[in-house]
């Protein structure tokens, strides 16, 4: 058998009018999670419900423990926003059960694989570039204990993703750039993964080749909204074919980077994109065929890209890591399930050798 896959929801891609109108037609007990920004800039009606109107960066611990006290056990979830707020959406579903313990053992120990109950989601992305509407896992952050956790179940993929470009349009240039990049080492992550095959490929191929083209064009022109469509259907790319696959090296090393320096994830993942890559090359499959989609003759043509459109800030010092700081995100840049899921894995010594080179 080459390939087996599985992603179990539906997916709709909706103008900003049929969204509303589909939101206006729940009267079941809803929790929605979604900004103010994003309730007030697009006039949604959700006085009817449950609301956690936060703009939620890299959710933690605490926030999680404080949100499951709050709130009364809803019939479904509706979370409109970047990966933070859907990552809390499937902590909730996953967790709220059990929300009289602890919290933070019930993540380590996985204690919610039992759970019999969890709560439907239906995930609607405002960013172009997580790819948490096409996943079963969300990410939990301990900052008290500089520690990173997923929850991960297969009950946890949303029931219904709504694709909705002109919720991407609010975005500014710098959080384009970053989730652009990150959709993107999505798909070049996926296309090296152990676990790639030729169904994944071809999905990540697909997402890079309209990140390529797209992502320099919207940055140039941000409210072009058929651009934004472009991305947003990269994004989704990359997140199919992520989501069978997980991520590898770029991710592992991105999460110190984010913990210790708040550097944005997209950023923290595309930082050593191009390291990883050079290093993984000998054990890609179907070479041509992924030069081909960056229309690249060497490795050097996707290089000299990648600086372009990220404008020379791929690199630690423009996000004040200082060289004295690279051992000790080494000690914790290897995280089981993305490290292990390279081609290679990297010793200490060898990401070391990488972050100096980016630096």
């Amino acid at each position: 058998m080459d390939w087996i896959y599985n992603v179990p929801i539906k997916f709709f891609e909706y103008d900003l009018n049929q969204f509303k109108d589909r939101l206006s037609n729940f009267n079941e007990n809803i929790l929605f999670i979604g900004s103010k920004r994003v309730i007030n800039t697009f006039e949604l009606d959700v006085s009817s419900f449950q609301v956690i109107d936060e703009s939620i960066a890299n959710p933690d611990v605490h926030l999680l423990e404080r949100v499951l006290d709050e709130i009364k056990k809803p019939d479904l979830i509706i979370s409109v926003g970047g990966g933070s707020s859907i990552d809390l959406a499937k902590a909730i579903s996953a967790l709220y059960s059990y929300k009289e313990n602890n919290i933070l053992d019930l993540i380590k120990n996985k204690a919610y694989l039992d759970n019999t109950s969890p709560i439907p989601i239906i995930a609607i992305p405002t960013t172009a570039g997580t790819g948490s509407e096409c996943t079963k896992w969300a990410t939990i952050w301990d900052f008290d204990d500089c520690k990173k956790y997923s929850v991960d179940a297969d009950y946890l993929y949303p029931i219904e993703s709504w694709l909705i470009p002109e919720l991407t349009s609010t975005m500014d240039e710098n959080m384009t750039l970053a989730t652009g990049l990150d959709a993107l080492s999505h798909a070049m992550e996926s296309y090296w993964s152990v676990h790639s095959n030729s169904y994944t490929r071809v999905l990540a191929r697909n997402s890079i080749s309209i990140i390529q083209k797209y992502l320099p064009l919207v940055l140039k022109d941000l409210e072009n909204l058929e651009y934004r469509k472009e991305m947003l259907m990269g994004s989704f790319f990359a997140g199919l074919a992520f989501s069978n696959t997980r991520t590898t090296a770029c991710h592992s090393i991105s999460y110190p980077l984010t913990m210790m320096f708040g550097i944005n994830h997209g950023f923290a993942a595309a930082i050593t994109l191009f390291e990883v890559l050079s290093r993984n090359w000998e054990f890609v499959k179907e070479k041509d065929l992924f030069l081909d989609v960056w229309k690249a003759n060497d490795l050097s043509d996707i290089k000299d890209w990648l600086s372009d459109v990220s404008q020379n800030k791929l690199h630690l010092s423009n996000f004040g890591v200082k060289k004295e700081d690279i051992p000790e995100i080494v000690k914790e840049a290897t995280t089981g399930g993305r490290m292990d899921n390279n081609p290679i894995i990297f010793n200490e010594s060898e990401i070391e050798n990488i972050l100096f080179n980016v630096f």
